[in-house]
């Protein structure tokens, strides 16, 4: 029974023992009470610091709640065992005292076990109790300690927010000084909108004033130059008579060709186009192909030239109005139509070339020579009643040179020249020529003869031609003559 009660009373011990080393655990936050306060969180983790420390004082509240209702049960446990043990004490002092008298001293034994065993329970006890106490103790210190913290806290946080309701305060009034000052530079940009819209309307106002008055401006130009451009064009209808010459006139309409100059490569082509182009248009009005001066040129573009006359359905007048020579005159001589007017000059002569290499090379040229002359000037001495032997000794003896050239009224009973006219008219001009002469090809030339003394040179003359002007200093010469 003793033995039964002292291991009671150890297990009792053992877990006062046990309940009184479970506080000291490092990991409990009163196992140090001189630890120092941690430092003051940041004024963005006080918000968060707050609620952790109060989730931490009630976790040690509620643990030392625990261990001291542990305590209790424990010492409420020991107590009853110890009541019990008395009893039976009494009950057995009681058994020992009624018959059982050798059994007293054996009973005396069994108490003074009990109170030793009482004694070193209370002793066992004593280091729980004032485990309990230094716990309560430490509980308040931890206690004291995290309201320190949290009043500490509490005066940060105080002092950050009256910080920052002066930073937001000062925060607001910079924004409403901001707003102001935006508020007043709105109205003077838009004062300043309003006054430059004013001024681009006014200048609006002002260039479209501009605008119509020189659209008027414009106008009137407009119609005083349409007005000088239709005084400066024939109106009148193109008439195309069937017969150009009438009562001595000879009328020249827009289907007009020109031959001017030498006839060299592209002057067949020139022609002959417009001769084909005039007939696809209209193949029975006249076409004009007009000479004013030429000294000849290609028997093979003029041959081409006069074949495209001669097989045109449209017929083709040639006119010549100064000079043809050689093969354009053979070109009018040959024409089913011509005209002269009566100083212009017509000339036939023989054809000329410059044969070189051997015997053999220059008999052939003198070949193609004679069949271009059977085919060229036959045709022509033919037309005067005459063979070409004696066309050929009339161009002698009328020029030692062979150049035989007659003025148009004799070239007219030579059959060289159809008619003569005195009057051309060219109803083609259907637009005002321009003011300023046209530049001819050439260009005067100042220069000093031997005695230093200034002239104008002038250019070489065309063949039967000559200087008809008054020049009484002798200032204009010729090849500086």
């Amino acid at each position: 029974m003793s033995q039964r009660i002292l291991s009671a009373a150890l297990a009792a011990v053992s877990l006062a023992a046990c309940a009184a080393a479970s506080p000291q655990s490092p990991s409990s936050p009163s196992a140090n009470p001189a630890a120092k306060p941690a430092a003051p969180a940041p004024a963005e983790k006080l918000a968060e610091a707050e609620p952790q420390a109060e989730k931490e004082l009630k976790r040690l509240t509620l643990e030392a709640a625990l261990r001291e209702q542990q305590l209790q049960n424990e010492l409420a446990a020991l107590k009853a065992e110890k009541a019990r043990l008395e009893a039976q004490l009494a009950l057995n002092a009681t058994k020992a005292a009624a018959g059982a008298e050798p059994d007293k001293a054996k009973v005396e034994a069994m108490a003074r076990a009990a109170e030793v065993a009482a004694a070193a329970l209370k002793t066992e006890l004593a280091p729980g109790t004032a485990e309990m106490e230094r716990l309560k103790h430490a509980q308040a210190l931890a206690g004291a300690r995290l309201e320190a913290e949290l009043s500490a806290n509490s005066v940060e946080m105080a002092r950050m927010k009256s910080a920052q309701d002066l930073v937001d305060a000062q925060h607001k009034a910079k924004l409403a000084a901001m707003r102001r000052e935006a508020e007043e530079l709105a109205i003077q940009n838009q004062l300043a909108a309003e006054k430059r819209k004013a001024e681009q309307m006014r200048a609006m106002d002002e260039q479209a004033l501009i605008e119509t008055e020189a659209r008027k401006q414009a106008a009137q130009l407009q119609k005083r130059d349409g007005a000088d451009k239709l005084r400066e064009l024939v109106d009148a209808p193109m008439v195309y008579a069937d017969e150009p010459l009438q009562d001595g006139v000879l009328t020249i309409t827009d289907r007009r060709i020109d031959l001017n100059g030498p006839i060299v490569t592209g002057t067949a082509d020139h022609v002959c186009d417009r001769i084909d182009y005039f007939n696809n248009l209209d193949a029975k009005k006249p076409i004009f192909l007009v000479i004013d001066n030429s000294p000849g040129g290609s028997v093979q573009q003029g041959y081409r030239i006069v074949k495209s006359i001669e097989t045109s359905d449209a017929p083709v007048h040639v006119v010549v109005k100064s000079f043809a020579a050689s093969m354009a005159a053979t070109i009018a001589t040959l024409a089913k139509h011509s005209y002269a007017l009566p100083n212009a000059v017509i000339l036939h002569h023989q054809m000329s070339s410059g044969a070189n290499g051997n015997m053999t090379d220059i008999e052939q040229e003198v070949q193609t020579l004679r069949e271009w002359e059977r085919r060229l000037a036959e045709p022509i001495a033919r037309k005067m009643g005459i063979t070409l032997d004696e066309f050929k000794a009339r161009m002698y003896q009328a020029k030692k040179t062979g150049d035989w050239d007659e003025f148009a009224d004799k070239a007219v009973q030579l059959k060289w020249i159809d008619r003569v006219v005195d009057d051309i008219r060219e109803i083609s001009i259907r637009k005002k020529p321009a003011d300023q002469p046209a530049s001819p090809f050439w260009m005067f030339m100042m220069a000093r003869d031997e005695g230093g003394k200034p002239y104008c040179k002038l250019p070489p003359l065309l063949p039967y031609d000559s200087y008809f002007m008054v020049n009484p200093r002798g200032f204009y010469r010729v090849d500086g003559r």
